[in-house]
């Protein structure tokens, strides 16, 4: 990663100058320029200093990569001071920053705040710090709070919020006359031949046998595909089947909703019109760079503009099923698992094979289960998709156990094998490398364009708007060498270790020969995790990646990783 920026002066105090900035535009200031306003500051007071930046991150919380490090800074007591341009540099929320002040406290550092002007080692400058934090948030949170009920607004009138239009509907968009402006306006509209088969959906689940299980199987098979020509999966299936965007506003679906669950009906019985479909509002929200599930007690139910699919009493009958398959207890023997659940990946078509349990007598359940690994394509979307064989997972077990055990007991087998592996490591590396240390150069030299642009601003070479311009761009650019940085330095950490010593893999193998049998579960679980990377199976055929091994098939060799059986009892 490039070298960090900093100025050490012995004696005198050294300050910790953060700079953030959410994304690369012309509004706000320039992360150069914030570290240059602080490298003034401390250079005027005769302070050291050492820059911690965070580039496209969020001031609405405080996880931040260099924002935590800074912090790492402050608890070893490297640093007396944190210097920022502007106080919202630093948080968005006035509880996190009002914690964080509290924590400098504590740890006797100073806050700066360039462009407020504020010192916390004045009172004056602690109140109006904290003055100034509580207009911010309130400032974010009022525009949040507005956006917020514009949507539920349109909700409540049936309007459609976009995102990625649901199977069963097509988008019908119109440009109206809207205060003198033209506007586009989306809704949705019935697709004839995905409707007939939502509506099947419907009446299988409704079936003796059915489940969500059988209607992916049976849709896949019958050639059924998603909107974007997919497999069915049963995530898809099951949301289908609870949305009451397919639900015909009509008496019993406002029964339903009524009756059965907390949501807000913002409709009366007399709107439920036996032709528009519902729809629900304000289910998500947003939790750190995802979203979560708000209370039922919090969602909106209104009648939509689109026209729906299901009667409300299929519906309601449809999730009573759903409800109640959801309370059934699990089936016996699920609950124990595989030691190499997670490792075990089918060679015919890519997806992970789980482990599925099968009783010993099916008169008897007293004997116990047989416990296999499956495909979870074969087992969830369509047997015509895989025809890969299931297989025993306790035959595996013993299967992949031995191969790892043998690997001690040949040496000049193993020696070769590591000694290939290290070479191949080596010969992936040194290209890494090299790109690594090209981008940190292109990154200097884009550090030396961006002062050079600064001076040009102070000292009226160029236009304002030419700089601004060549600022963004460098600024993209240098995000871009970031990114790209990162990925590199991962690459290397992650998949390209300095080398595998012979001694200590025979070490680990002994150990791991000795110990295996007397652990639980759990901990065989995480033994296994930690030596074998990946198993492979087709058919009969199982491919064992071990960690120090990777993606070597050493089939002249006595430990070969690649092997054969005809005994794995699948079928």
């Amino acid at each position: 990663m490039q070298e960090r920026q900093m100025k050490i002066i012995d004696g005198s105090p050294t300050a910790a100058i953060y700079a953030r900035k959410s994304k690369a535009t012309e509004k706000g200031e320039s992360v150069e320029n914030q570290i240059n306003r602080g490298i003034a500051l401390c250079d005027l007071r005769g302070w050291g200093y050492v820059v911690y930046v965070d580039y496209d991150y969020s001031g609405k919380d405080t996880d931040r990569p260099d924002f935590e490090e800074m912090m790492k800074g402050f608890y070893n007591g490297k640093y007396q001071y944190l210097v920022c341009y502007k106080l919202d540099r630093v948080s968005r929320s006035v509880n996190d920053f009002s914690n964080l002040i509290e924590e400098l406290a504590s740890l006797d550092v100073a806050f700066i705040s360039i462009k407020e002007n504020f010192d916390t080692s004045t009172p004056m400058g602690r109140a109006m710090m904290y003055i100034t934090a509580v207009f911010a948030q309130l400032e974010r949170e009022t525009i949040a709070e507005r956006v917020r009920d514009n949507m539920i607004d349109r909700a409540k009138l049936g309007k459609w919020n976009g995102g990625p239009v649901p199977y069963g509907f097509d988008v019908e968009t119109k440009t109206i006359n809207y205060k003198d402006r033209t506007k586009k306006v989306s809704k949705l509209v019935i697709n004839k031949e995905e409707s007939r088969i939502v509506k099947e959906f419907y009446s299988w689940y409704l079936e003796s046998e059915g489940s969500i299980r059988n209607i992916t199987i049976r849709a896949n098979e019958l050639g059924y595909r998603t909107k974007n020509n997919a497999y069915w999966s049963h995530n898809q299936i099951s949301r289908m089947l609870q949305n009451p965007l397919y639900c015909i506003a009509d008496s019993n679906a406002y029964d339903y909703f009524k009756n059965n669950t907390e949501v807000n009906i913002v409709d009366n019985i007399d709107d439920y019109n036996n032709n528009n479909g519902l729809m629900y509002y304000n289910r998500r929200k947003p939790h750190k760079k995802t979203t979560r599930e708000r209370e039922e007690s919090e969602w909106i139910l209104s009648i939509g503009e689109h026209e729906g699919i299901v009667p409300g009493e299929i519906f309601a009958r449809v999730q009573f099923k759903l409800d109640k398959n959801k309370r059934k207890a699990p089936r016996s023997g699920q609950s124990e698992r595989s030691p190499l659940a997670g490792l075990v990946r089918c060679s015919r078509c890519g997806a992970a094979m789980s482990v599925f349990s099968s009783p010993k007598d099916s008169n008897d359940k007293s004997k116990g289960y047989y416990h296999y690994f499956r495909c979870i394509t074969r087992e969830q979307k369509a047997k015509v998709l895989c025809d890969n064989s299931n297989v025993r997972a306790d035959i595996l077990e013993d299967l992949v156990l031995s191969h790892i055990i043998s690997l001690v007991n040949n040496k000049n087998s193993l020696e070769s094998i590591l000694e290939a592996t290290n070479n191949d490591i080596e010969d992936r590396r040194i290209p890494l490398m090299a790109k690594r240390n090209k981008l940190q150069s292109e990154l200097g030299n884009l550090d030396n364009e961006l002062n050079n642009l600064v001076d040009a601003l102070s000292k009226d070479i160029l236009p304002e708007l030419v700089i601004k311009r060549k600022y963004k761009e460098l600024e993209n650019k240098k995000i871009e060498l970031r990114n790209e940085l990162e990925k590199i330095s991962i690459e290397l950490n992650d998949n390209y270790v300095e080398s595998y010593d012979l001694d200590t893999i025979i070490k680990h193998i002994e150990n791991f020969k000795y110990t295996y049998e007397y652990l639980d579960l759990d901990e065989k679980k995480k033994l296994l995790n930690s030596i074998v990377k990946e198993i492979v199976i087709d058919r009969n055929k199982v491919k064992l990646t071990l960690y120090f091994l990777p993606g070597k098939d050493f089939q002249d060799l006595d430990s070969q990783v690649d092997c054969l059986r005809t005994d794995m009892g699948s079928y």
